[in-house]
This record gives C-alpha cells, structure tokens and sequence, in this order.
C-alpha cells in the first residue's frame, strides 16, 4: 500500500507595530458598573431596592481603563484616572472592525481567511489611547421598554492608539492588511457613535 506525504510548511510569522490617528472624535461608552448591577438586580426581581446612581461611577467605570482603581469616584476621581490610567479601545473590537471590512468591502466572501491569519497583541485586550481633550457627553436614551435614560459618554478629541499585529503573508500581504485596516477605520471606525461618524481613524506609521 503507497503512503502519501503531506508536506506542511514552517508557519512565517512577522510582526509590525502599527498607530492609528483618529479622523475624527472617539467616543468610549462601555456598559458602566452601576447599570451592571442594576440590570443583575432585576434579573433576581431586586428592582425595588433599586440604588441611586452615583454619576461619577457611571462616567469613570463606562471607559476601559489599563488600571483603574475605582477608589475615588467623583470629578476629581475621572480627572486622576484619566491622568494615570490610559483610557483603552480592545483588541476584540478594533479585529473584529478590520475582518468586517473584508466583508464589506468585498476583499473576501467571508473573514475566515482572515483572522486566523492576523492576530492583535494586547495585555489584557486592551489598547491604550492618547488624547489632546476629554468631554462627558449627556444624551437621552430611549429603551426598547420604560422610560428615556440619561447616559453619560467619554468622549475624546485628538487620539491616537498603537498596537502590535502579528500576521502570515501567506494570505494576505502587510500591504493588503494595512489597506484593511483604513478601510476599516474610514468606513466603520471604533466605539460608540459609529452610524454618526464617530471613532473613524487613519494608518499614520508602520514600523
């Protein structure tokens, strides 16, 4: 009986350092601390006891933040973080933009090909930012169910990011994954606010 060999080629992986400039504001409004826990409380039928809401908690704890202490919340408390610990976007969410330009775009019928073959590295999935300004925006929200809700968002002018990305030329070349990524950063951005413009972003170095 003939046995067949397949030959499996040494994976070439190589790794560039890339920033990116934002077009325009970026705004970070994860899911705040306070609204956890009043969505956990009535899930288990606690909405009675419902908290006052602490507004500092909810502005500081909706940003990624690399080491938040979470010990002051209060105005003084949003400007020492925002001092010591870089406000962050996440790995997840800014990958997830670059293989759904793929789509869009039409490099690829679907992202398979492409994200098992470039990988973000981040500490802890977060990506610190650099900005010139910071705001608190409030706007009403209206729920599916109940009343409007006043949400307070981060929002920062003059950022910037950097990240490391591994990849494989095998499928697509740095030239192709750089176009990618100002794809993704022209058509779709990062944050919250996208359908508005917000969060676009530009390639500014490759190193």
């Amino acid at each position: 009986m003939k046995t067949e060999t397949i030959e499996i080629k040494r994976i070439d992986v190589k790794q560039v350092t890339v920033k990116i400039v934002g077009d325009g504001d970026l705004i970070l409004n994860k899911m705040n601390d306070v609204s956890a826990r009043q969505l956990t409380d009535q899930r288990k039928n606690k909405a009675k006891d419902m908290e006052v809401p602490n507004e500092w908690e909810q502005i500081i704890t909706a940003d990624e933040l690399m080491q938040s202490s979470k010990e002051q919340l209060s105005e003084q408390g949003m400007i020492d973080e925002l001092k010591n610990n870089a406000p962050c976007i996440t790995a997840f969410g800014l990958k997830k933009s670059f293989g759904e330009a793929v789509v869009r775009n039409e490099i690829d019928k679907f992202k398979t090909k492409f994200d098992p073959s470039v990988n973000i590295i981040a500490k802890g999935n977060l990506i610190p930012i650099k900005f010139t300004e910071h705001y608190i925006d409030e706007k009403l929200m209206s729920p599916v169910r109940g009343k409007p809700v006043l949400v307070r968002m981060n929002r920062f002018s003059g950022w910037s990011a950097e990240f490391t990305i591994q990849f494989t030329e095998n499928v697509y070349s740095l030239e192709q994954i750089i176009n990618i990524i100002n794809l993704a950063g022209f058509g779709l951005g990062i944050g919250s606010g996208r359908t508005s413009g917000y969060g676009r972003y530009h390639v500014e170095e490759v190193r």
